[in-house]
């Protein structure tokens, strides 16, 4: 029987000589090879003879000298038997996720085929918990949750976790709070859900009252713009300086036409003037300013007339205006304008 033992043990390391689980890997020497073969080969008998915690720590001491499959295997069944389940499935994953090559031992290759296998045994044994927390003190960012004495993850509050089957304790305190503690057993398979109720810490503070903040002051209104001048007043003002432009120049040349009469009636005899005489060239200018004048005058009239119309037609300035129109004429010998205001 212990030469039995001994072979399956050899089996474990034999070829770990040309195992490497990662290609920057250093090979094992012969010394560290040796050692591991030792453990191994204790860890064997130690597990034969249900001594499971022996076996499982000769094969983990074996497995950090020499990561072979075949060691990682054995671990996890030996961690099975002592129903570390969360444990087991460690090491066999390790066992399972080895890196095979084409020059890896058959037996490596039947460890990490028989990790496979158990592992999917494993995981359907394996109860999962689910740890929740209530009360005022639940939602404390400085909450304190442990499980068999090992702080919990918040993120692990709230959902699934593997746990091992068996007894188990679980504390939660806020800041300044009374402690709380729950004790639960699970068996394999099961899914059960624990829930702590958590008091309120001593320090919490009480809650400020809300802060009212005063209504915004009523939105002032800008002050009214002046109302625009309507259309028909500026284009009244703007036809009557056309107006006023056409009076002037009838007024201006009809001053210069009378001016050219009186010279050529001077020296015209008996009102007859002979062309290219003297006095022709006024009665000419006379002829062509007297027209000028009496277009001036016509211009004039007609401009005055539609810009009044235009201006005193033109819809009243609403009530609030700033301004009010007026309109102003003017006419001096040579130069006329208007003035007006809009």
């Amino acid at each position: 029987m212990r030469f039995r033992s001994t072979c399956r043990a050899l089996l474990l390391v034999a070829t770990a000589s040309s195992f490497s689980p990662c290609a920057s890997a250093e090979p094992v020497d012969d010394s560290t090879r040796n050692a591991a073969r030792s453990l191994a080969s204790q860890g064997k008998e130690a597990l034969d003879r249900a001594q499971y915690e022996r076996a499982r720590d000769l094969f983990h001491r074996a497995y950090t000298l020499v990561p072979a499959p075949t060691i990682a295997l054995y671990e996890g069944r030996a961690l099975a038997k002592l129903h570390r389940l969360v444990e087991a499935e460690e090491a066999l994953m390790r066992a399972a996720r080895t890196p095979l090559d084409a020059e890896s031992p058959e037996p490596f290759r039947k460890a990490v085929h028989d990790a496979e296998d158990d592992l999917a045994a494993l995981q359907a044994r394996m109860p999962k918990v689910t740890i929740t927390t209530s009360g005022p003190g639940a939602s404390d960012p400085e909450l304190s949750v442990t499980l068999d004495g090992r702080p919990l993850a918040s993120a692990l509050v709230g959902v699934e976790l593997p746990i091992d089957p068996g007894e188990h304790t679980l504390n939660a305190v806020a800041p300044g709070g009374e402690p709380v503690q729950v004790v639960f057993s699970v068996v394999e398979k099961q899914r059960p859900q624990v829930d702590l109720l958590v008091p309120a810490g001593h320090h919490a503070e009480a809650p400020k009252p809300a802060v009212v903040a005063p209504p915004p002051p009523p939105p002032t209104e800008p002050p009214p713009k002046p109302a625009p001048t309507p259309w028909q007043r500026r284009a009244g003002l703007v036809v009557g300086g056309i107006g006023v432009a056409g009076v002037a120049t009838g007024i201006v040349t009809g001053l210069m036409a009378g001016s050219r009469y009186s010279k050529a009636e001077r020296e015209c005899p008996d009102h007859h003037c002979v062309e290219g005489g003297a006095g022709w060239d006024d009665v000419q200018a006379f002829r062509t300013l007297r027209t000028v004048s009496t277009v001036g005058y016509i211009v004039g009239g007609v401009g005055l007339a539609a810009g009044a119309t235009l201006y005193l037609t033109a819809p009243s300035r609403p009530s609030g205006g700033t301004q009010t129109g007026a309109l102003g004429l003017w006419v001096n010998v040579g130069s006329a304008g208007v003035m007006g205001a809009f």
